[in-house]
């Protein structure tokens, strides 16, 4: 929740400072229609109607902006889903009016509705496309559902009927490994891989990183990792994946380094990343008790870390700030 408002906090600061400069072309052009045209003898240009002349004018650009924000993501939320649906569906027969209430659902983050129109569509006769798009959101219904080993037989489905391999496999890989079925799951993403991936397909390198940091195979995970940093593609994500892989090593001065770093680095959800990295330390810490001595040496020099730390500045990568597709989660 808090990372949420925080989030929403950080948006609305930025809606805000775009709103300004419009607001500013506004009142200008207030200032100079009076100017132009003659302030009436009766009217009496003080502060205060400066102030109110400011205050419209950037109430009124910061309306604008709110507008042209909220159409910007609800763009941005569909546009994906109208590239992968293309044309499919687009009739006026009962499958399609079914398929796009289950879209309207979908898109609505009513998944357990959105499954029960899209299951109803199977009933009818469909073609080979309208197979493979309805089995792909079949497949993200019960992922979304918390039910991976359901949706993973979908995905397949969806490919061989030719809905867009990337995706398909994408949620399928990470179907597997939500299911623990870890060798599956590194091969669907080594195929993606082998199969020049969209460059919205940055976090890969961190997935398979992570893929690996559940097996307790951090040699492993590091190297996916530090290839995801040297190619500045989910940068703050692969810091935090370092921070986790460092702990499950035993290297905890590394891993507070990494830490930091990827905090500094505007991770998302750093509340959860920090309870998640509490959480492996005191796991890790209660594994091996001869571990316990150095992390007493690093926590004495924590001080003097953290001021380092501080005084650095932040990385921008490739993936940073909203470019983050919802490939993740859509």
């Amino acid at each position: 929740m808090g990372d949420r408002l925080r989030r929403l906090t950080a948006r609305l600061l930025n809606i805000a400072f775009k709103a300004a400069m419009p607001g500013l072309i506004i009142y200008s052009g207030l200032l100079i229609s009076l100017v132009a045209r003659g302030v009436p003898k009766r009217i009496n240009i003080s502060p205060s109607v400066h102030l109110i002349l400011v205050l419209t004018s950037y109430l009124t650009a910061l309306f604008a902006t709110l507008i042209l924000e909220y159409r910007e993501v609800q763009r941005a939320a569909v546009r994906v889903d109208e590239e992968l649906i293309g044309e499919t569906f687009g009739g006026f027969g009962k499958p399609d009016k079914l398929f796009c209430a289950g879209m309207d659902s979908y898109m609505r983050d009513e998944p357990r509705k959105a499954l029960e129109q899209f299951l109803a569509v199977q009933d009818y006769d469909l073609t080979e496309q309208e197979t493979g798009v309805l089995s792909f959101y079949i497949g993200r219904c019960y992922q979304i559902l918390s039910c991976p080993s359901n949706a993973a037989p979908y995905y397949e489905t969806a490919i061989r009927n030719g809905f867009p391999r990337h995706f398909a496999k994408l949620f399928q890989a990470r179907c597997y490994s939500e299911c623990g079925d870890f060798e599956r799951s590194f091969t669907a993403f080594q195929d993606l891989l082998d199969h020049d991936p969209p460059p919205e397909f940055y976090f890969l390198y961190t997935d398979i990183g992570y893929l690996f940091l559940r097996q307790r195979k951090p040699e492993e995970a590091v190297e996916w990792f530090q290839r995801s940093i040297r190619e500045r593609k989910n940068y703050a994500f692969a810091l935090s994946g370092m921070a986790i892989a460092s702990l499950q090593l035993g290297d905890f001065a590394a891993a507070k380094d990494y830490r930091y770093k990827a905090l500094l680095n505007r991770l998302k959800e750093p509340s959860q990343f920090r309870s998640y990295y509490d959480e492996t330390k005191a796991l890790m810490l209660d594994e091996h008790p001869e571990w316990a001595e150095q992390e007493q040496q690093n926590t004495a020099a924590a001080p003097a870390e953290q001021t380092a730390e501080a005084a650095a500045p932040a990385v921008q990568d490739e993936s940073a700030g909203d470019a983050q597709p919802d490939t993740q989660d859509t």
